[in-house]
């Protein structure tokens, strides 16, 4: 429970623009490789705001990294499977 106290900022911040990132891609009506490319920077953000987190808590593994780009290549492995017929 005190991790999640010491990292509320952090994590409403990351919330917000993760929340904000996922409106415009889904109610602006971009071409197919424009919503990709900002899915791309939600990714890398969300990526790195989580690696930077866990270094500052000195809790950084091999395991947190691959899971953070497991986790990001899935979702846009599932962006590209889902809008297929719009490449």
């Amino acid at each position: 429970m005190k991790k999640i106290h010491r990292h509320l900022i952090l994590y409403i911040f990351e919330l917000i623009v993760l929340i904000s990132g996922f409106v415009v891609i889904l109610n602006l009506n971009f071409s197919f490789w424009k919503q990709f490319v900002v899915l791309v920077f939600l990714l890398v953000f969300y990526s790195l705001i989580g690696l930077l987190r866990h270094a500052r808590d000195n809790d950084m593994h091999l395991r947190v990294v691959l899971e953070y780009i497991a986790i990001s290549l899935i979702i846009a492995l599932l962006f590209i499977l889902l809008n297929i017929t719009r490449i």
